[in-house]
């Protein structure tokens, strides 16, 4: 085995650890929401609460699987409102059906509804226990699917600043930035029209999220035709994420380049800079809130993609990011220096073309 072959396994594996994180904490996102609303309804129905807790967290969990690996992405294409109708109506239709197979199973040891033991399958749907615990189940799985759908629409970073009140005072912190801007970006949106453009660039941030999860990345926001993308300083330069995710999107566009040509004639071409160093994260507005990052490192980025435009390359990379990641060499072709002058910095900031190697 070579040592390419080695370090692309290396790499995959660390990129597998990175989705399978993401689905672990999904579930626990389930289990933990589903078990609070579940004691909140146990304390105010005088119920005393016991081992019947484990089965509200089991049933978090059974939500989470099912939202995540069997419905999830058979809703995503539909409108928020109907993709959580959608779900809800999913999983508690297959907790009902889990219910009945459970007691044409073991009819022997079904003992859910005391002082009531159904002979027949049939029978359990004519007995009022079933429904008060199916009524309790549609509502609580309904909060749950509901509070998880919102955190993912904030995204997590946004969510829980919100919910603690994290950024309600500006915080200072190490983070990495990357921006990507779509290459003729004007000339597309002239030739495909408002709305077929729109289109464009929403099937083609879609194919970025599975490099999005591999790298462990956050969006910061959309602008346009530019996306900006965040990490905290110790994930981002982490098994080189905050490089890997460029090319790791250019790959997902390259892999569907078949269906972005005959859905919409083209196939998009993005330029990119990563810088990373301090910045001010804070929460600004009263009607409408928003997380906005300010400071040196978000000025210098804008001016090294303008640079990556100028000089017609792919990716740029500051030197003082790239000075907190050895190991960039063993995978990463780093080119020349060149200086990028900053309004308002007495120095100039040093950056580098960035390529990845061949992984085959």
């Amino acid at each position: 085995m070579t040592i390419r072959t080695q370090r692309h396994r290396l790499t995959f594996a660390a990129a597998l650890t990175a989705l399978t994180r993401y689905k672990l904490r999904k579930l626990a996102k389930y289990a933990v929401v589903t078990l609070l609303v579940a004691i909140v309804f146990t304390l105010f129905s005088g119920e005393q609460p016991g081992l019947v807790l484990g089965a509200w967290v089991l049933l978090g969990l059974w939500t989470g699987i099912l939202e995540e690996y069997l419905f999830g992405h058979r809703f995503r294409s539909m409108v928020i409102p109907l993709q959580f109708v959608g779900k809800v109506l999913a999983v508690n239709a297959l907790t009902i059906a889990l219910i009945a197979l459970a007691f044409a199973l073991q009819s022997d040891h079904f003992h859910w509804f005391t002082g009531e033991r159904p002979e027949k399958v049939q029978q359990i749907f004519l007995m009022a226990p079933l429904y008060q615990l199916m009524l309790r189940v549609v509502v609580v799985t309904s909060i749950a699917i509901l509070v998880v759908q919102v955190e993912e629409l904030m995204g997590r970073r946004m969510f829980l600043g919100a919910l603690l009140g994290r950024y309600e005072k500006p915080q200072a912190e190490e983070r990495v930035v990357l921006t990507m801007d779509l290459v003729r970006s004007t000339t597309l949106a002239e030739r495909m029209g408002d709305v077929h453009y729109f289109r464009f660039l929403n099937y083609t941030y879609s194919l970025m999220t599975d490099a999005i999860l591999r790298n462990e990345a956050d969006v910061h926001k959309y602008v346009g035709d530019e996306v900006i993308f965040t990490w905290p300083m110790r994930v981002g330069i982490r098994y080189e994420n905050c490089l890997d995710l460029y090319f790791d999107i250019l790959e997902r566009i390259k892999a569907h380049e078949n269906n972005l040509k005959r859905e919409f004639g083209v196939v998009p071409e993005y330029r990119a800079a990563v810088h990373g160093g301090r910045v001010i994260s804070a929460e600004i507005g009263h009607t409408k809130r928003s997380l906005e990052l300010s400071g040196d490192v978000m000025n210098s980025v804008s001016r090294m993609l303008g640079l990556a435009k100028d000089m017609k390359v792919g990716l740029l990379a500051s030197s003082e990011l790239l000075d907190r990641i050895p190991n960039a060499k063993e995978r990463f072709n780093i080119g020349a220096q060149r200086s990028v002058p900053v309004k308002g910095r007495r120095r100039e900031v040093s950056v580098h073309e960035v390529e990845r190697q061949s992984q085959e």
